[in-house]
C-alpha cells in the first residue's frame, strides 16, 4: 500500500489514517505547498512519523514532495513521480481530507478512474470513507491512537509523565483529605494522614485528585503530569506541562487543575489557548480551580455572567470548580464536553473510594453573610472576599473607587477596618501567600465569622 497525505489545515486528518494503516503501508508520500507554515507542519509530520516508524520498528519508507499548487507543471509533476513509485494504481490510496484543493482534485481525477482508492476522514465521527470509481464504502476507524504516540507522531517528545502507582494506591487517603479540607481549611491537616500525602504540595494531590475521579469514565488513554517538548522548525522547540491528558476517540484532551480559589483566571485563559496546537485542534480543556464561584452547584453557569468566561467558552476552556459538593455534575460535564459517552454515572460514583458526596458546608453560607453585611455596612460593591478586590478597600484613603461615604465610616469604626484586614489575612493564608509555619498569621473562617457576629449586633 501507498498512502499519499496531502498537508492541510488539519494534522488530525492526517495522523489516524497514518495509524489506522501502519501494518499496510510500504511507503508514505507527503505532499505539502511552498508557503511557509504548510512547509513546517509538513517536515513536523515527517519527523513525527519516522520516529513512530523507529519506534515500533515499521517497514515504511517516508518521502516529502514541495510543490506550488498554483503552478499547473508542478500539479503535473507529482503526478509522474506517484506514476513512477507504483506498480498498479491499485496500491494507491490519497488521503485528501484537509489537503490543498487543486492537488486534492488532480490526484482524484486522474487516479480514482485507474483504481486508485481516495481517503476522505471525518474526524468528528471518527471515520473514514473509501471512494472507488463504481463505489463508496463507511468504516469506523479500529484503532484509538494512544496519547503517546499522537504525541510522537506530531513531533512532540514526552520528557516527564507522573508515576499512577501510589496515586492509585493512596486514593482513599487522598479524597479523604480534600473532604477534611473542605470542612477545616487549616494547611497543617494534610500531615496527619500519611507519608504519601504529606511529602506532596496541595496543588499536586489536587491533580491526583481530580484524575482518580477522571480515570473511570470511558476514555481510550489517559496520563498524569505530562511534560513534552515540541519540536518545530530548524531545531527551535517549545515545553510545556499537562496536568492531565484524556484520549477519546482521536481527540486529545486536557485538563489543568489550579487548586488555589484565588487564582489569576486571565493569564490561564490565554496560556491554555496557546498550547492547543501541541494537543489537538479540536481538543476541549478543562481549567478546574476550587473557587465555589465557578461552581455548577450555584445554577449559573460561569460563563453566562462573566466576560471572561464568555471568551473562555468560545475558546472551548470550560471553567469549573470544586467537585466535592457536585461530583455527578462535575463528571457528567466532563462526559458530555469531552464526548467520552460513559454509560451509567451513577455506577461510576459507586467506585470512588471514601468518596462521600459532601453535603454543603457551613462555609459558604458564612462567606455569603459577611459579604452582604460587609457591602450593605459599607455602600461597597466590590467583593471583599476577592482578593484583589479587598485591597480596594484597604487602601481607602488614596483609592478613588471608594466612595467618601465608605472614607467615613472606616476611619470612625476601627473594629470594621481591623475585620477587613483579617479577612485579608485569612485570604492570603488559603491562597498559600503566607508562610504556613507562622502560626501568627493563622486565622479561619470561624474566626471571622464569630467577628462578624459581634460587629452586627
Amino acid at each position: 500500500m501507498i498512502l499519499v497525505s496531502i498537508i492541510g489545515d488539519f494534522y488530525s486528518s492526517i495522523l489516524p489514517i497514518f495509524y489506522e494503516f501502519q501494518d499496510k503501508i510500504n511507503e508514505h508520500i507527503i505532499i505539502y505547498d511552498d508557503f511557509k507554515n504548510d512547509t513546517v507542519a509538513a517536515k513536523k509530520i515527517e519527523q513525527g512519523t519516522c520516529r513512530f516508524i523507529e519506534k515500533h520498528q515499521l517497514s515504511i519508507k517516508t518521502r516529502l514532495h514541495k510543490i506550488d499548487e498554483d503552478e499547473l507543471t508542478h500539479l503535473t509533476k507529482i503526478i509522474s513521480i506517484i506514476e513512477n513509485l507504483i506498480d498498479t494504481p491499485q496500491e494507491l490510496y490519497i488521503n485528501v481530507t484537509d489537503g490543498l484543493t487543486n492537488i486534492a482534485i488532480i490526484l482524484s481525477e486522474y487516479f480514482r478512474p485507474k483504481g486508485a482508492k481516495i481517503l476522505t476522514y471525518d474526524r468528528y465521527d471518527n471515520e473514514y470513507n473509501i471512494l472507488t470509481s463504481n463505489s463508496m464504502q463507511t468504516h469506523k476507524l479500529s484503532h484509538s491512537i494512544p496519547i503517546e504516540d499522537h504525541l510522537l507522531l506530531k513531533n512532540v517528545e514526552i520528557i516527564q509523565k507522573s508515576s499512577i502507582q501510589n496515586v492509585e494506591k493512596f486514593e482513599e487517603d487522598i479524597n479523604l483529605f480534600f473532604e477534611k479540607y473542605e470542612a477545616d481549611r487549616k494547611l497543617t491537616q494534610k500531615s496527619k494522614i500519611n507519608p504519601f500525602i504529606y511529602t506532596n504540595s496541595i496543588g499536586t494531590l489536587y491533580e491526583y485528585y481530580i484524575y482518580n475521579l477522571v480515570k473511570r469514565l470511558n476514555v481510550d488513554d489517559i496520563l498524569l503530569g505530562v511534560k513534552v517538548r515540541d519540536h518545530r522548525d530548524e531545531g527551535l522547540y517549545l515545553e510545556n506541562e499537562f496536568d492531565i491528558l484524556i484520549m477519546k476517540n482521536n481527540h486529545l484532551h486536557m485538563i489543568e487543575c489550579k487548586f488555589w480559589e484565588y487564582y489569576d483566571l486571565i493569564p490561564l485563559l490565554y496560556k491554555l489557548d496557546s498550547v492547543r496546537e501541541t494537543l489537538d485542534e479540536d481538543a476541549n480543556i478543562f481549567a478546574i480551580t476550587f473557587h465555589p464561584t465557578y461552581n455548577p452547584t450555584h445554577n449559573i453557569p460561569y460563563e453566562n455572567i462573566h466576560n471572561l468566561g464568555k471568551r473562555s467558552l468560545i475558546k472551548r476552556i470550560y471553567l469549573r470548580g470544586k467537585p466535592i459538593y457536585t461530583l455527578h455534575k462535575f463528571l457528567q460535564d466532563i462526559d458530555k464536553l469531552f464526548n467520552l459517552q460513559t454509560p451509567n454515572i451513577e455506577t461510576i460514583l459507586n467506585t470512588v473510594k471514601h468518596f462521600q458526596s459532601i453535603k454543603k458546608t457551613d462555609n459558604e453560607h458564612k462567606i455569603k453573610e459577611i459579604r452582604d453585611f460587609l457591602q450593605t455596612k459599607l455602600h461597597f460593591s466590590y467583593d471583599p472576599f476577592n482578593i484583589k478586590e479587598i485591597k480596594i478597600l484597604l487602601n481607602y484613603t488614596t483609592d478613588k473607587r471608594i466612595s467618601k461615604k465608605t472614607t467615613n465610616i472606616l476611619q470612625k469604626n476601627t473594629e470594621l477596618l481591623e475585620f477587613i484586614k483579617d479577612i485579608n489575612r485569612w485570604l492570603n493564608l488559603v491562597s498559600n501567600h503566607t508562610s504556613k509555619n507562622n502560626t501568627s498569621s493563622l486565622i479561619t473562617l470561624d474566626d471571622l465569622y464569630k467577628t462578624y457576629k459581634k460587629l452586627s449586633l
